[in-house]
């Protein structure tokens, strides 16, 4: 613990003694009342078995002092917690003022090479409100997915699962043109069709279209993943760092330490920048030693 939270600690920790020590005094006094009074006679002498209750209290009293010891220990440390995740949070808010989201820049820069290839990025991103970051996820999904996809819409591809078949292309087409696929949308949209219409025929004779319309938009959106740093979707941009920061922040405050513990741990792993990690390692070591006691 540091000087602030020892500080903390041993004012409430000597609250706790002098609260015991008053009460610990209280109870001496009246013993030894007792056995003055026993001594000039003004009791009798078998009030002296009233005193047996002294040696059990002073026990009880040991044992309370000890468990509230424990407790200003542990409010020292929220105490602790909450002023490291204020710092952390200031510093995390001048930095938001400070430091550019590298990935959004990088991703708007190398999303031309998806445009050259045939992309509508500029569509895409319309439609989903010009949030890039919510567009590098979708791509993220769809190159971890594509297999799954093309798999799934081989094996419906029979007579009795041509209804499921279109759906399932339905559902491939609304994700491709999400991305800005233009033209993997039209030709799901041609298979979505020809399925619902029960031409398993045409289906199959364009299956290899198909096929390669996936295989080329996994190369395109896999060498602009891989350009911006997102391969395996492990990459964390500064925005949704900051997020998760406060999601933490707000468990904090409730002093749901494990939910902290467990968003501080993943966002340590991507640092940003060393005085936030540094004040995230320490509040992480304090929600340790809380949890132990």
């Amino acid at each position: 613990m540091n000087h602030i939270e020892n500080r903390l600690f041993e004012e409430i920790k000597q609250l706790i003694d002098r609260s015991a020590l008053i009460w610990l005094t209280f109870m001496t006094g009246v013993s030894l009342l007792t056995i003055l009074l026993c001594l000039l006679g003004a009791l009798p002498r078998t009030a002296l078995w009233s005193l047996l209750w002294f040696l059990p209290t002073v026990a009880i009293l040991w044992v309370a002092v000890h468990h509230y010891h424990k407790k200003a220990k542990i409010i020292a440390q929220k105490q602790q917690i909450s002023m490291m995740a204020y710092h952390a949070k200031q510093v995390m808010q001048q930095l938001q003022h400070q430091i550019p989201d590298a990935l959004i820049t990088d991703s708007k820069i190398k999303m031309r090479y998806l445009a050259r290839h045939g992309i509508d990025v500029d569509a895409a991103l319309a439609r989903l409100g010009q949030n890039i970051e919510k567009y590098n996820e979708l791509a993220v999904s769809f190159l971890q997915n594509s297999d799954k996809y093309e798999d799934t819409l081989y094996d419906l591809l029979q007579p009795d699962t041509l209804m499921q078949y279109g759906s399932n292309a339905h559902a491939l087409r609304v994700k491709a043109n999400e991305l800005g696929l233009v033209n993997l949308t039209d030709t799901v949209f041609f298979h979505e069709i020809e399925a619902y219409a029960g031409c398993i025929d045409v289906v199959r004779d364009n299956w290899k279209k198909l096929s390669l319309e996936l295989d080329e938009a996994y190369s395109i959106l896999s060498e602009y993943v891989k350009s911006i740093g997102l391969v395996d979707g492990n990459h964390i941009s500064f925005k949704k760092w900051g997020e998760q920061l406060q999601e933490a922040f707000q468990a904090l405050e409730t002093y749901d330490t494990q939910k902290a513990k467990t968003i501080l741990n993943e966002l340590i792993k991507s640092p940003i920048d060393s005085d936030i990690t540094s004040a995230l390692r320490g509040i992480v070591s304090n929600i340790d030693e809380m949890m132990v006691l």
